[in-house]
């Protein structure tokens, strides 16, 4: 005990000088080229702050203790080449609304490394990716945010918070960044990097652009919503009051177990984890095929959507009354550039991802004339599944051929038809071997979805084991493939994407890992969803760049106009929403393999041919790979508001 305890005095002592090594910053101007950034603001909008770093020195100019302030971060930013910043294009966004100097490749991303993106490329699986937590993950140093953060906390609003504290914190923070993306960056592949930022950057300016809401078409989704919110809510209490209970709310677990378990007495076919009582979520409920679970179900998605679509966007939508003009408002999609760890970007605030069709058509065009063009690549992830598998018939099914309708033709014998529960059936049964799932789960799940090849479910069971199996046979590139991915997963405990993006999956115990299961299902999935986020982020950096050339604007132009636009919707709140001075049509959104566009009405044709070309070409994803060769389509929805109508 003794010995141990002067090793850790020891290694106490190292510590201290170790960290005494690399302590803060100097505080003077930086002389590099590569300069890290940072910005801090009022809840108000307005720039306070404005930090630069380079690997030895950082300074922060602050508006009420610099007179100079803007002049001399306009020096600085100058002689820069390259910017680096945590969650950078917000900070861009701030420079360039202060009236600095900005270059076009800062504004794609060419010339910008963005330390949390880098840190999120470098390990998927870190707990957290803020900027002081991954700097002292990385290197021995003092944290510095403790004090601005309590304040910042305390008062809400970093205009209130003295400069010198500010000053401090955004020095640090410009030099943490910095240090951050020396350390992750020369492990990464830069074209690949550089790649990942422009589809960042990308998203950020479909973020300002936002979207426009039809407020008429709002009132009626929301009206529609309540009116069957509390319709199917008084059903459930009806249904409950027949049962013997006269105290139920359709939202209480204690008061549906109860009433499903005790007073209907259906058996339980589930339980939960920890409390191991019978479990109500609305997968078990709609497997009881049960009218009161059935209305339990309904109640309960109604609910969500009142909760979600209307409670929760009617926080967000900033309206536009007008007596001239329809009402409008204004919605700003956020996106979270490597959101999933498949590759896959996520939205929030809101998440349109699984918006359903009546809340999707509250978005209409923000042009007079104009139309909502949904771009969407005819079904991305079964070809491309198929061309990695190298399974030419699959290939041919997806791509010449009529998909799920000759797969149902081989795997049954006989042509269906499109929307029939045959075509359900095996197009479950498709997506669901693509996932690696197995027949137990399978058989449940296509049970529970109301397609039944018996009344008996053992029966059922057998039939989809055999029709998975005849699957797997009849197009055997995907067992290769598979076989393949594990492999590569026992070795290494991780797999790559086309682009070599790398997925860790760490195998604790070999197979006998607990989870080992799910971790081959990502080893399998992974190379599929990456490939298709690399196919929209491509298209998306591809297409907003062939628009940009119809209209002959630079990227400094055009940042400038979105600029302006978003100005122009905080200052001018109760006109008419202000359209951009340029007649342009704007990408607002992209939803899974969808690429949302507000068409400008002098120029339907030429856009909507211009989005086709570009995303069957996507030249920056062919450029990144040039092995990529798997054909593909896109269909075309374009309507008054998005889904056509």
């Amino acid at each position: 005990a003794t010995h141990l305890r002067k090793e850790i005095v020891h290694d106490l002592k190292c510590l201290k000088e170790t960290r005494a090594l690399v302590a803060y910053p100097e505080e003077r101007e930086p002389t590099s080229h590569s300069l890290g950034i940072d910005t801090e603001w009022g809840r108000d909008g307005v720039l306070l702050t404005i930090g630069f770093a380079d690997a030895v020195s950082a300074i922060a100019y602050d508006k009420e203790v610099n007179p100079e302030w803007l002049s001399n971060a306009r020096s600085v930013l100058e002689r820069a080449t390259t910017l680096t910043g945590h969650s950078l294009p917000g900070d861009l966004e701030t420079l360039r609304s202060a009236g600095l100097p900005l270059k076009s490749t800062w504004i794609t991303g060419e010339s910008c490394q963005d330390s949390l993106l880098l840190s999120r490329m470098a390990d998927e699986n870190r707990l957290s990716y803020e900027l002081e937590t991954l700097l002292l993950s990385s290197t021995f140093t003092e944290p510095w945010k403790h004090e601005s953060s309590a304040l910042l906390q305390k008062l809400k609003d970093m205009k209130l918070i003295s400069p010198g504290i500010r000053q401090k914190r955004c020095r640090l923070d410009a030099w943490a960044s910095r240090r951050i993306a020396a350390h992750e960056y020369p492990g990464l592949d830069p074209n690949l990097v550089r790649f990942t930022t422009r589809v960042a950057w990308t998203l950020h300016r479909l973020s300002m652009a936002g979207a426009v809401v039809d407020m008429a078409r709002f009132e009626e989704m929301a009206s529609e919503v309540n009116t069957r919110t509390l319709q199917f809510a008084d059903l459930a209490r009806r249904a409950a009051a027949s049962a013997g209970m006269l105290e139920f709310s359709p939202t209480n677990d204690h008061h549906i177990r109860e009433l499903l378990y005790e007073k209907i007495g259906l058996p339980v076919g589930k339980r939960t984890g920890k409390s191991h009582v019978p479990a109500v979520d609305k997968q078990t409920l709609k497997g009881l095929h049960n009218d009161v679970a059935d209305l339990l179900v309904e109640y309960s998605t109604w609910d969500k959507t009142k909760s979600v679509s209307v409670d929760g966007l009617r926080k967000l939508i900033v309206p536009f009354p007008s007596v001239s003009a329809p009402a409008l408002g204004v919605l700003a999609f956020h996106f979270n550039p490597l959101g999933a760890r498949t590759g896959r970007r996520s939205s929030s605030k809101p998440n349109s991802q699984n918006w359903p069709k009546s809340v999707r058509r509250i978005i209409c065009s923000r042009w007079p004339g104009g139309l909502i063009g949904e771009f969407d690549y005819r079904k991305l992830e079964p070809r491309l599944i198929a061309w990695i598998a190298q399974d030419e018939k699959l290939l041919a099914a997806f791509t010449g051929g009529r998909g799920y309708i000759d797969i149902a033709h081989e795997l049954l014998g006989y042509t269906v038809e499109d929307g029939t529960p045959e075509y359900r059936a095996v197009k479950c049964i498709v997506l669901g071997v693509h996932y690696n799932m197995q027949t137990p789960k399978m058989a449940r799940d296509l049970w529970n979805l109301g397609v039944h090849f018996s009344e008996d479910y053992n029966s059922h069971e057998k039939e989809t084991d055999r029709l998975r199996r005849l699957y797997l046979r009849r197009y055997p590139g995907l067992g290769r493939y598979m076989e393949g991915q594990e492999s590569l997963l026992l070795r290494h405990h991780a797999v790559s994407s086309l682009v070599h993006r790398l997925r860790r999956l760490p195998l604790v115990d070999g197979k006998n890992t607990k989870t080992y299961g799910h971790l081959l299902n990502m080893a399998i999935n992974f190379p599929v969803q990456s490939l298709a986020s690399d196919v929209t982020g491509s298209a998306l950096v591809d297409c907003e760049a062939a628009l940009l050339d119809f209209y002959d604007i630079d990227y400094v132009e055009f940042f400038d106009l979105l600029i302006k636009y978003r100005k122009d919707l905080t200052n001018n709140p109760n006109r008419v929403i202000i359209l951009p001075e340029l007649p342009i049509s704007l990408l607002f959104n992209e939803v899974h393999d969808s690429l949302l566009l507000d068409v400008h009405p002098d120029y339907k044709k030429q856009h909507t041919e211009l989005m086709v070309e570009t995303m069957r070409a996507v030249p920056t994803l062919r450029k990144l790979a040039p092995t990529f060769s798997c054909p593909l389509d896109v269909d075309i929805k374009v309507g008054s508001h998005w889904g056509g109508g």
